[in-house]
């Protein structure tokens, strides 16, 4: 990422390495370069670590605000949430496991209540993949009671 710094003493793209510290009998101009470095620096750095905060906010926001749809796939809704996941992880944003697990609840629809039921009776801990694929038993298994009811029914 390349940072343009464009206001008071900065007009130029800090991608130069820090020149050396001058020696102690060096002229003012090269204390002066390396002064203007320093502050020009110290501000790229400043707009970077903002703008990565902004975007781990965007990311967990868009993460709490994010349910499933009814008849959406588990696969496909888990693909989303890890992606914001990763995205704030990416963003400086530490998430421990059981947090992210709690997240992942939040956003299922009404369809998995029974599984989150279970789940928290029986307190195992799981990676999100393989949460993932016992929800994917769970729907298969749902779905699949689903459609022998309406044979029944018939």
């Amino acid at each position: 990422m390349l940072i343009v710094l464009n206001f008071e003493k900065h007009s130029f793209v800090p991608i130069q390495p820090r020149p050396p510290t001058p020696a102690i009998d060096a002229p003012d101009r090269d204390f002066v370069a390396l002064e203007r470095w320093d502050n020009s620096n110290l501000s790229a750095m400043c707009y970077i670590r903002a703008s990565m905060s902004n975007a781990k906010t965007e990311a967990i926001k868009g993460l709490m605000n994010y349910r499933q749809k009814v008849g959406t796939p588990i696969k496909e809704h888990m693909m989303t949430v890890m992606a914001y996941l990763s995205e704030a992880q990416e963003n400086w944003a530490e998430i421990d496991v059981a947090t992210q697990l709690v997240m992942v609840f939040q956003t299922l629809s009404k369809d998995f209540d029974l599984f989150q039921a279970s789940y928290n009776l029986n307190r195992k801990e799981v990676s999100l993949t393989e949460l993932m694929k016992e929800l994917q038993a769970f729907e298969n298994i749902f779905k699949g009671s689903g459609s022998k009811a309406e044979a029944n029914l018939a």
